[in-house]
């Protein structure tokens, strides 16, 4: 679970972590986790949880104590039941602020309240803001969480997902086919401790390779991937001047991944027939066209210098 993973970061690097996390991941478990662990020097755990809640979220105020001689029973714990979006309704509740939201600076309308929440049990506190994108619920964990800087993080968020997809489908960072024979197989869809393998002792060091080529393969996928958005930085220009195909609209000035893959991969291609024929060269010349046999002049004749 990703919860674990941020958590065994935070314990090893003895540093407080902000989690970010989509409206997929609002649960009593996740809090419950980031609740567990605390740091001694911060007085804070070491998890801060910014979730976005789902659009039909409820929590409840605060029950007030009752006046005079309670009453038998149980006191209760929860008071009104509130729909968070009703809120949106009132905009005399919220003030304005400039606010970086998805890499642009606007003008947002946004307020905080802490309320319980059922599935934990506890005060969770709550930012709403109004934004170009539209209204937006966050969830912090951290009843003192500044609004603005909650909704920053939530949008960077989205900067790491769309990295996250040019590794795996314009890149193919996780397509590794690496595999031994002495590892065991599991199901594609484990239940939590059950029937856990383990290879012998005598397959460990085999097995330990095959996991480090998995991490090398995609570490080489995402070092490519950054050179990709380099070459875009500093050669936005030349790459337009070699991109030879169709686009609809050009959206921006700045090339995407893709454009880059594009052209670099036909400027390659290019310099595999102009360079002097060594043997490394004719080795990858035999391997690459083993199946066709492609025209030099299907490519730019000039590449980026």
């Amino acid at each position: 679970m990703i919860i674990d993973m941020a958590l065994d970061f935070a314990l090893r690097h003895n540093l407080p972590c902000i989690l970010t996390l989509d409206a997929y991941f609002p649960c009593a478990s996740i809090f419950n986790i980031a609740y567990s662990i605390w740091s001694i020097e911060i007085h804070q755990p070491f998890i801060t949880l910014i979730i976005r809640a789902k659009n039909n979220c409820v929590a409840y105020y605060e029950a007030q104590k009752p006046q005079g001689k309670r009453g038998p029973g149980r006191p209760p714990t929860y008071g009104k039941k509130v729909t968070l979006t009703d809120f949106f309704d009132q905009l005399y509740l919220f003030s304005q602020a400039r606010c970086c939201v998805y890499n642009k600076m606007e003008e947002i309308s946004f307020m905080t309240i802490n309320l319980l929440w059922k599935p934990t049990g506890r005060l969770i506190r709550f930012v709403l803001a109004i934004t170009g994108r539209g209204p937006i619920v966050l969830m912090c964990s951290d009843l003192n969480q500044e609004p603005l800087i909650a909704i920053q993080l939530y949008c960077v968020r989205t900067r790491i997902e769309i990295m996250f997809d040019m590794l795996k489908n314009l890149i193919c960072g996780f397509s590794y086919h690496f595999w031994s024979k002495l590892m065991q197989r599991h199901s594609r869809r484990p239940k939590s401790n059950k029937d856990l393998k383990q290879p012998s002792e005598n397959a460990l060091a085999k097995v330990n390779f095959c996991w480090k080529a998995y991490e090398r393969f995609v570490m080489l996928a995402a070092i490519a991937l950054g050179l990709l958005q380099l070459i875009a930085v500093k050669y936005p220009n030349d790459i337009w001047n070699h991109f030879d195909t169709y686009l609809r609209t050009r959206s921006r000035q700045l090339p995407s991944e893709r454009t880059v893959k594009y052209v670099m991969a036909r400027l390659l291609i290019r310099n595999l027939f102009i360079s002097a024929p060594v043997a490394i060269m004719r080795e990858i010349r035999q391997r690459y066209f083993k199946r066709k046999s492609p025209d030099p002049n299907d490519f730019p004749d000039s590449s980026i210098t």
